[in-house]
């Protein structure tokens, strides 16, 4: 056996596999079966299937929508209330779709997977379900007004792919199918799909590079007087051309850098500079679409930083969130007046967390209502409308839903603090520790962390952890380690590649620091991450185990030897390295859990996965936990149902997070 091809049954064998998972589920189910468990599941489960859960609130077509599980609708309802009712949760909502009565008159498990509303007939969506919580999506079209699927009516996919309007009676098909996907397996063939015809055979507009990751189409005219045929192609994460087309005019590329993603209307576009191009890394840049007129609207300095995914231009105005240590402050620009400077929208709260978005789903056809989504550790999210038709300083918010408390925070506290990693960088961290903490030093802490690919942790109200731990006096942190974006492009640049043990050593970092502080113990801090967090503490358990006390590794990258080998795992090869290269090679194995299973003691731990995840395979996971017991160990592993999310039923949900929780009170001895 090569050192790479490690516990392969696990991956290829369905006998194999089948034994294995129920072996595992099995003893899982019985060492941590208790009535907490049971209560806490129930307890989660209260709190996602509550009447007051008003999540996602959109306007079309004359309605405000909101998808909602319920005890009798675990997987969902789609709801809607005529526009100027007030949404509460008491209000006269009808039913648009039932998730779960689709399931049963199909056979199939599905799970909710949003809308795509036409800009050419307010009346028609493409409804989209993924199968099983997976990558791969079913697409049909689907009548506002009877509430019924159009027969005869478009019909995409299942596949990884999506369909998007064109037209009254035309679709612009991103198609995933065999022979049409990208070598990672996502859309790599763009399809117009007329009316009546087969997708399958329907015309290719565009075929891009198999060794791209994805492409996509669309047409808008949001903000300007000519429909625009917009194509995106993402070379890698992160990276993003993009080409346009204004009516009948010439198309054009945004002159944004290759190493970026732009965000663009009708005449400008921006982007955060990284390390190509002539602009400061972490530098917000605006111009119009031929280059003209470059402008850089935000210079980082230490601590501050702003995220490519939180720029978005809404008709003649460009929007953003800044931030300074962690704290959001967000910008506008008139982009109507050349030489206007950017003016900050002050908030009607005060908030951890900043999002914009238009409040109608299909920005074209709407008025230019804004809304603003509020939230943090100890704020329940709130949802407030503006718009921007008399300037900033005509702002009126008004609001448009809050959330209910759903635990009792008066006697938690939030801080952010700072750790220092091997190297000397200070790396922050939220905490969220009862008040009159001092004088305790065993605190149970849950410890969580990402660590990659640019992607930004901000603070966020989870109601579950809110209920189940915080509100029984454990202690909450959320680590802004390098290899994510929170504070900027070189924080996640000197995390990639052979950099990755910055992140590493930057999460150990922060569980040390807790202890120094004289809080809690090395034995009562647990870990958890999922996917690329997974990865994070796959490498805890295998690297740091000193640090921690219990390790909760989720849908995670553990064989990094072999992870380019299934489809969604090449397109990580930009942000971890090619294990082909032999010298990448040295710096992945070096820490790829799988082949790192120390002989010595290891503190308690979970390996869970979703048995439908098809972003990374739960072949990593399950050799992951063989490799840990041929070392001696005995870890926990348990394969739930669901995709890469987990389950997408309401229960399901409960049940993922209970098992954790139980885990935990085991493994720290609560």
């Amino acid at each position: 056996m090569t050192i790479e091809a490690r516990f392969l049954d696990l991956e290829t064998d369905a006998a194999a596999i089948a034994a294995f998972v129920a072996r595992e589920n099995a003893a899982t189910d019985a060492a941590l079966s208790t009535p907490q468990r049971a209560q806490d599941e129930a307890t989660i489960r209260a709190i996602l299937e509550a009447p007051d859960a008003l999540r996602g609130l959109r306007r079309r077509a004359g309605h405000v929508y909101t998808f909602r599980q319920t005890a009798k609708n675990p997987r969902g309802l789609w709801l809607r209330l005529p526009e100027g009712t007030a949404p509460t949760p008491d209000a006269p909502w009808e039913t648009v779709f039932d998730v779960d009565a689709y399931c049963a008159a199909t056979g199939q498990v599905w799970v909710w997977a949003g809308a795509e509303t036409s800009a050419f007939d307010p009346a028609r969506v493409m409804l989209r379900l993924s199968a099983d919580g997976s990558d791969i999506a079913h697409s049909r079209e689907f009548d506002l007004v009877t509430c019924a699927f159009v027969p005869g009516g478009f019909d995409i996919g299942p596949d990884k792919g999506r369909a998007v309007w064109a037209g009254r009676d035309e679709l612009l098909w991103s198609s995933a199918a065999p022979g049409d996907a990208t070598a990672s397996g996502w859309q790599g063939t763009i399809r117009r799909v007329a009316r009546g015809s087969n997708p399958a055979t329907a015309p290719v507009v565009h075929r891009t590079d198999p060794a791209h990751l994805m492409v996509a189409d669309w047409v808008s005219r949001e903000g300007g007087t000519e429909w625009m045929h917009c194509r995106m192609t993402m070379t890698a994460i992160n990276k993003t051309r993009i080409t346009l087309r204004c009516g009948t005019g010439d198309e054009v590329t945004l002159p944004n850098p290759a190493d970026t993603s732009a965000s663009f209307n009708h005449s400008h576009c921006a982007w955060v500079a990284q390390e190509v191009g002539p602009h400061p890394t972490g530098a917000l840049v605006l111009c119009r679409h031929d280059g003209s007129g470059q402008r850089v609207l935000f210079t980082p300095e230490h601590g501050t930083s702003v995220a490519a995914d939180e720029v978005m231009f809404h008709g003649n105005w460009m929007i953003w969130t800044e931030s300074r240590w962690l704290t959001p402050r967000l910008m506008a620009l008139d982009l109507s007046l050349p030489k206007a400077a950017p003016q900050e929208i002050v908030p009607p709260v005060p908030a951890g967390t900043l999002r914009v978005w238009p409040f109608h789903a299909n920005p074209d056809a709407g008025d230019g209502t804004l809304c603003l989504h509020v939230s943090g550790f100890l704020t329940p999210p709130q949802d407030w409308l503006f718009d921007l038709s008399s300037g900033v300083a005509g702002i009126a918010f008004r609001p448009l839903y809050v959330q209910p408390e759903k635990f009792d925070s008066s006697g938690a506290e939030v801080h952010l603090w700072k750790a220092v990693s091997e190297d000397g960088t200070e790396v922050p961290y939220h905490i969220v520790l009862p008040k009159g903490h001092q004088g305790r030093t065993d605190l149970p802490v849950l410890q969580y962390g990402y660590g990659g690919f640019a992607v930004s942790l901000s603070p966020w109200y989870d109601a579950a952890i809110g209920k189940t731990w915080i509100g029984r006096g454990g202690a909450y942190v959320q680590a802004y380690i390098r290899g994510g974006g929170e504070m900027g492009p070189d924080w996640h640049l000197s995390a990639k590649g052979a950099g990755r043990q910055r992140a590493f050593a930057d999460f150990a970092a922060v569980a040390a620091d807790l202890v120094a502080r004289g809080i809690t113990r090395a034995d009562r801090i647990a870990c958890h991450g999922g996917s690329n967090g997974g990865l994070l503490c796959g490498v805890m358990l295998t690297r740091y185990p000193r640090h921690f006390g219990a390790v909760w590794a989720s849908v995670g990258v553990h064989d990094m030897l072999r992870f380019a080998h299934f489809p969604a795992g090449k397109a990580w090869t930009d942000e971890y390295g090619d294990p082909d290269d032999p010298k990448a090679r040295d710096w992945l194995l070096a820490y790829s859990p799988l082949h790192n299973v120390p002989k010595g003691p290891l503190p308690p731990a979970l390996v869970d996965t979703s048995h439908r995840d098809d972003r990374v395979d739960p072949s990593h996971s399950r050799r992951f936990a063989a490799a840990l017991r041929a070392g001696g160990h005995r870890p926990f592993y348990y394969e739930h149902q669901g995709g890469h999310g987990g389950g997408g039923a309401s229960h399901e949900k409960a049940a993922e997070f209970a098992l954790g929780l139980a885990f935990l009170r085991h493994a720290l001895r609560l």
